[in-house]
C-alpha cells in the first residue's frame, strides 16, 4: 500500500507536462531523454538488458546527472536511488554504502569490473572522483549467483569515461576543461580531459583536483575537514581486428586530508579534537587489462578476459606526535566470461564464467615495538568461483499472449582466509548460490516479475582475526590520576559465512506517447523479503571487571569486542522508481522503505533508514539551450528499537522527519560555442537535519557552480 501512494502522486505530476508542451523548435534540447528505466543494465545479468524488463531492481545514473548535479561525492550523485543509503557522516573520506539495510562487506563495489575490497571500521570505501564517472549502476538485492561473496545486499558498479562518451561524432579529437566551486566547504575543483577516437583506437586521459576546507553544517557548527585531492585516468582501447580488441586503464586517486583519526567522527569542538587530528594520506591505484573476442560469424563465442589489481593505502600521521599508522589492502583478480547466443533470433543467451581474486591486508603502527597495528590484522583471503546463467525469451508461452523472460543461474565458490594472528587457524569453506528470475509481459505496457536468489558472504580477515585495543577510557576510580583502561578485540576464527534467501515480487509499466509525441512514462515497484542466517555483526561486550572497584583497583578492563554471528535476521521493504520524459519536461520519483529485525529478540537490526521519498522535476528550454530543475528529498520520522537484558524495549536511535529542497540550472549560451554553465543551491532552506544517525547534522545551504568548455577537432 505504501508504494501506491507515491505512485499515484507521481501520476498526478504528469499533468504538469501539459504546461511544458509547446510548438516544435528547430533547436536541439539541452538534454536528451533521460528515461532512466529505459536505460540498460549490464551488471544485473552481465549482459545488456532494459531495466524495465529486468526481473529485479536496478538504477542507472549517467554522465548527464554528473554534469547537472556537480557531485563532489558519490552520495550526491546517487542519493535518490531507492534502498541505497550512505553512512559515515558528511566527509567524503568516511562515506560507506548500504543497500536494503546491509552494508560493509555485504555491498560489492566494482570500478570498470574490478573489485574494490578496501574496508575499514572508520574510513570510506569510495576512491573515485565523480567527474570521471560515465555510468553508475546500482543492482539492489542478492547477486552472488554472478559475483560470489560480498553481494548479499547488492552491487554498485562504476564505469569510467572513454572517448565515445564525450565525442559528438564517431571519430575525432577533443578537449574538455572544467572549473567549479562550492561554498559549504569552500571547495575549488577543476579537471582537464583529452580524448580521441581514430580508426581502431579509442584513447582518453584526464586529470582532476579538489581543494576543500571545513564543512558548514545545517546546525551552524563546523565539521573539521581539510581535503586536497587529485585523481587521474588513462584508458586506451584498440581493435586488433573486427573480432578481437584489447583495453587497458590506470585509475589513480590521491587524497591528503587533515581531519580526526576517525573519518566518520562528528566531534565538532576544535579544542576537543586537536589531539586526535591526523594528516591522512589516501593513495589508491587501479590497473586493468581486458581483452574481448567475438567472431562475427560465431554464435558460440563472445568472450571477455579481465586482469586487474587494486592497491589502496591509508596512512595517518598524528599532528601532535610522531606516531603514524597504515592500512594497506592489495587485491589481485582475474575474471572470464563468455556468452553464447542461441536460437533463431538469438533470444537464448548462455553465459559461462569464472573469477579468482585475492585480498592481502597489512597494518602498521609506529608506536608498537613490532610495528603491527591493533585492529588491522595482517592476513590473506582468496576466492575462486564458477557460474552459469541462461537468459531465454519465449514468445506466447503456453499459448498465453506476450512474452516470458526466464533467467536461471547458479554459482559455486570456494574461499580461504588466513592470518599470522592465529597461525594454523585458517578458515576455508564453499558455497552454492542459485537464482531464478521471471519477467512476464502479456501486453507491451505491462510486466510482472518475480525473483528468487540465495547469496552468501564469507567472513573477512578483519572480522575473523580482530586483535588489539578497540577503545580506551578513563579508569572508573583512578581516572582522575590519568589511568586508562581498554576494551580489547578478540579474534573469532569460528565465524561462519552469512547465507541469505530473498524473494522479490513486482510490476513495471511502460507507456509512450501519452501527452505528446515521443514522451514516455515508466514505473517499476516491488516488495522484497530476505532471510539472513548467521549475519555477521560487531559485538561489543562493554563492562568493568569487579576488580576495578576493589583496592588496588587493578587489573581492570572495559570488556571485549568481537565479530559474532546473528542466528537469524529478516529484512523487507518496498521500492518504487518512476520517470516521465518529454521534450520539455522530465520527472523522477523514487520511494523506499526498509525494515530489519533480529528474529531472536525482535530488536531492529541492520543499517535502517526511515521511509524516503525523492522527487526531481526538470523543465527544458530548447530555444535557449537551458534547463531548470528542483530536487526534493523527504524522510519520515525514524526510531530504532532494541531490548535490554530484562527484555524491556528501549529506543537506541531517534530522528525527526525532514524535507530538503535543491534547485539547479544549466545553460549552453549560443554566442559562446562549447561553453556550458551549471549552477545549483543544495539545501536551499539551510535545513538542520540528521540523515543517518542522531547527532550527525548534514551540510547546510550550499551554492555550487561550474563552467565547462568542450571542443572537438
Amino acid at each position: 500500500m505504501k508504494t501506491l501512494i507515491p505512485g499515484v502522486l507521481f501520476l498526478g505530476l504528469i499533468s504538469l507536462a501539459w504546461g511544458a508542451k509547446a510548438e516544435e523548435s528547430a533547436e536541439p534540447a539541452i538534454v536528451t531523454g533521460d528515461d532512466l528505466l529505459e536505460e540498460v543494465t549490464v551488471y544485473g545479468t552481465s549482459n545488456s538488458m532494459r531495466i524495465i524488463d529486468y526481473p529485479g531492481q536496478v538504477s542507472v545514473r549517467g554522465l548527464e546527472e554528473v554534469e547537472l548535479f556537480m557531485p563532489t561525492t558519490i552520495s550526491e550523485l546517487l542519493r535518490d536511488v531507492p534502498g541505497l543509503e550512505f553512512s559515515g557522516g558528511p566527509r567524503r573520506t568516511g562515506e560507506t554504502p548500504s543497500i536494503r539495510g546491509l552494508g560493509r562487506e555485504n555491498v560489492l563495489i566494482l570500478i570498470d569490473g574490478a573489485r574494490q575490497s578496501f574496508i575499514s571500521a572508520h574510513d570510506g570505501r569510495f576512491f573515485l572522483d565523480p567527474d570521471l564517472i560515465s555510468t553508475a549502476e546500482v543492482v539492489r538485492g542478492p547477486s552472488s549467483a554472478l559475483y560470489g561473496s560480498g553481494a548479499v545486499g547488492g552491487v554498485m558498479a562504476f564505469e569510467t569515461l572513454d572517448a565515445a562518451d564525450l565525442l559528438k561524432s564517431n571519430e575525432g579529437i577533443g578537449l574538455r576543461l572544467r572549473a567549479g566551486y562550492q561554498d559549504v566547504n569552500e571547495e575549488t575543483n577543476g579537471s582537464a580531459t583529452a580524448y580521441m577516437r581514430q580508426g581502431r583506437l579509442d584513447l582518453i586521459g584526464s586529470l582532476s583536483f579538489r581543494d576543500s576546507g571545513d564543512i558548514e553544517l545545517g546546525s551552524g557548527d563546523t565539521l573539521p575537514s581539510d581535503d586536497d585531492l587529485t585523481s587521474g585516468l588513462i584508458k586506451a582501447e584498440y581493435a586488433l581486428s573486427d573480432a578481437w580488441g584489447i583495453e587497458a586503464s590506470w585509475l589513480q586517486f590521491n587524497n591528503d586530508a587533515v581531519e580526526p583519526n576517525n573519518g566518520q567522527g562528528v566531534t565538532l569542538s576544535e579544542d576537543d579534537v586537536l589531539s586526535t587530528l591526523v594528516d591522512k594520506r589516501i593513495e589508491s591505484d587501479n590497473y586493468r587489462l581486458t581483452t574481448k573476442f567475438r567472431p562475427i560469424d560465431s554464435i558460440w563465442l563472445d568472450a571477455a578476459l579481465t586482469l586487474y589489481r587494486a592497491d589502496t593505502d591509508v596512512k595517518e600521521s598524528e599532528l601532535d606526535s610522531p606516531r603514524s599508522t597504515t592500512r594497506r589492502i592489495e587485491t589481485t583478480g582475474v575474471s572470464l566470461r563468455n556468452v553464447s547466443r542461441l536460437g533463431r533470433n538469438e533470444n537464448h543467451l548462455l553465459t559461462l564464467g569464472g573469477d579468482w581474486f585475492e585480498d592481502e591486508q597489512t597494518g602498521e603502527d609506529s608506536a608498537n615495538v613490532d610495528g603491527t597495528r591493533n585492529g588491522v590484522p595482517d592476513g590473506e583471503g582468496s576466492f575462486i568461483g564458477f557460474f552459469a546463467q541462461f537468459e531465454s525469451v519465449f514468445e506466447k508461452p503456453l499459448g498465453l499472449p506476450g512474452e516470458l523472460l526466464v533467467i536461471p543461474g547458479i554459482r559455486y565458490d570456494e574461499y580461504e582466509n588466513e592470518s599470522d594472528i592465529l597461525p594454523g587457524e585458517e578458515q576455508d569453506d564453499d558455497a552454492v548460490s542459485p537464482r531464478l528470475g521471471l519477467s512476464y509481459g502479456p501486453v507491451p505496457w505491462f510486466r510482472a516479475f518475480a525473483n528468487y536468489a540465495e547469496a552468501f558472504r564469507a567472513p573477512s580477515i578483519n572480522e575473523l582475526y580482530l586483535d588489539g585495543t578497540h577503545f580506551e577510557l578513563p579508569h572508573p576510580i583512578l581516572g582522575g590520576s590519568g589511568v586508562f583502561i581498554s576494551n580489547e578485540f578478540v579474534p573469532n576464527p569460528l565465524l561462519t559465512a552469512e547465507e541469505s534467501e530473498t524473494i522479490e515480487l513486482g510490476i513495471g509499466l511502460d507507456f509512450a506517447n501519452i501527452l505528446t509525441e515521443g514522451d514516455s512514462l515508466l514505473l517499476k515497484t516491488s516488495y522484497y523479503e530476505s532471510e539472513v542466517d548467521d549475519l555477521i555483526d560487531l559485538n561489543v561486550d562493554f563492562g568493568f571487571d569487579s576488580t576495578c572497584f576493589i583496592p588496588p583497583f587493578l587489573p581492570c578492563s572495559a570488556g571485549t569486542s568481537n565479530s559474532a554471528n546473528v542466528d537469524e535476521a529478516e529484512f523487507d521493504g518496498y521500492e518504487l522508481e518512476a520517470s516521465y520524459d518529454a521534450d520539455r519536461f522530465f520527472a523522477l520519483l523514487t520511494f523506499s522503505t526498509i525494515d530489519g529485525e533480529d528474529k531472536s529478540d525482535g530488536s531492529d537490526l541492520g543499517i535502517l533508514t526511515p521511509d524516503r521519498l525523492n522527487l526531481d522535476l526538470r523543465w527544458r528550454i530548447p530555444s535557449a539551450r537551458a534547463a531548470l530543475g528542483t530536487r526534493m528529498q523527504y524522510a519520515d520520522n525514524f526510531r530504532r528499537q532494541a531490548f535490554d537484558d530484562d527484555g524491556n524495549s528501549i529506543t537506541v536511535d531517534q530522528r525527526d522527519s525532514y524535507t530538503v529542497f535543491d534547485i539547479y540550472a544549466t545553460w549552453q549560451p549560443g554566442f559562446l560555442p562549447g561553453i556550458r554553465l551549471d549552477v545549483s543551491v543544495d539545501n536551499v532552506s539551510d535545513e538542520d537535519y540528521e540523515r543517518v544517525f542522531a547527532g550527525v547534522s548534514e551540510p547546510g545551504r550550499n551554492l555550487k557552480f561550474a563552467i565547462t568548455w568542450q571542443g572537438d577537432f
